[in-house]
């Protein structure tokens, strides 16, 4: 059998894509993923959780700065390394936007 025999029959019961149900392609996904050990609930609370914790050290050493990212950049890396890049995306954009929600709610007229 040649390589390429092999690699078809790996592939044989995997759908494409755009056949898979929601379901199918998260736990293709998950099957996919690097740190992926059998067990699809606990990866994603584990990996959930690194996430978080990333992002709230970074916004703790936000909030000891000043907002001066300048001093937060470690924590700005491991939040990104963390995290999805959409997440720490939406993270710092939510950020941004309740800090202003804030500073208008508490101006003074």
């Amino acid at each position: 059998m040649n390589e390429n025999n092999k690699n078809n029959n790996n592939n044989d019961n995997v759908k494409p894509l755009n056949e898979m149900t929601k379901e199918e392609r998260t736990n293709y996904s998950l099957r996919r993923a690097p740190d992926y050990h059998g067990k699809e609930e606990s990866v994603l609370n584990s990996s959930r959780t690194k996430c978080w914790e990333a992002r709230d050290k970074y916004f703790k050493c936000l909030d000891d700065n000043k907002e001066d990212d300048s001093k937060c950049k470690e924590f700005y890396n491991e939040l990104n390394n963390s995290c999805l890049k959409s997440w720490s995306e939406y993270f710092i954009k939510k950020r941004i936007s309740d800090k202003n929600k804030e500073a208008f709610l508490n101006r003074k007229d």
